[in-house]
């Protein structure tokens, strides 16, 4: 019996928490979510615009705007790409799960994202998130984790791509306007 217990991996002393240490846990995990929705309602706003002006620059195009050809094409053009840049941030990601992670003989993987209990039975699931749950320092653990790797996909993702397809969007819009200020003065010379 002592053999086993040397086999095993050694017990961490057990780590107390003072009783608001979940309000602050809490707290960070509900902004992250907001944040997340926010990027999300923004993605979604920039896309209905982008293609609404897309629609209109192309449809004054197909209506024979002559003059305006180039000014046109690039409101379409940059409205299109920042569409595209837009819908890459909220696309979903589905693939295989990303590998396990063993620390000090424990899984110290994920188990709240989606991409990883997906791919698991249902009760082997529920037996994963009650393991965590047997410890006050293994429950703060799990939502921490989870909240750090949304919080990476916030970063890494959804505004990285969000603030790229404003910007394009806004160069796409003062080209624009500057290609029309130079059509509209050839018009007036001429």
């Amino acid at each position: 019996m002592d053999s086993e217990k040397s086999d095993a991996a050694p017990e961490r002393p057990a780590i107390s928490f003072p009783p608001n240490a979940v309000h602050l846990v809490r707290t960070n995990q509900q902004i992250t979510m907001q944040l997340s929705q926010m990027a999300d309602q923004k993605a979604s706003i920039l896309m209905g615009a982008t293609f609404v002006v897309f629609t209109l620059a192309v449809g004054q195009a197909r209506a024979g705007a002559g003059a305006f050809a180039l000014p046109l094409a690039l409101l379409a053009t940059f409205s299109f790409l920042s569409a595209l840049l837009a819908i890459s941030a909220v696309l979903p990601r589905v693939g295989k799960a990303p590998p396990a992670v063993f620390r000090d003989g424990k899984d110290h993987s994920n188990i709240l994202f989606f991409g990883r209990f997906e791919q698991m039975e249902e009760d082997e699931f529920i037996d994963a998130v009650k393991a965590r749950m047997r410890t006050e320092e293994d429950l703060y653990e799990t939502i921490l984790r989870d909240t750090y790797q949304n919080g990476l996909v916030l970063a890494r993702r959804k505004y990285r791509y969000l603030a790229y397809a404003y910007r394009l969007f806004v160069v796409g819009l003062t080209l624009t306007f500057l290609a029309f200020a130079y059509e509209m003065a050839v018009m007036w010379a001429g």
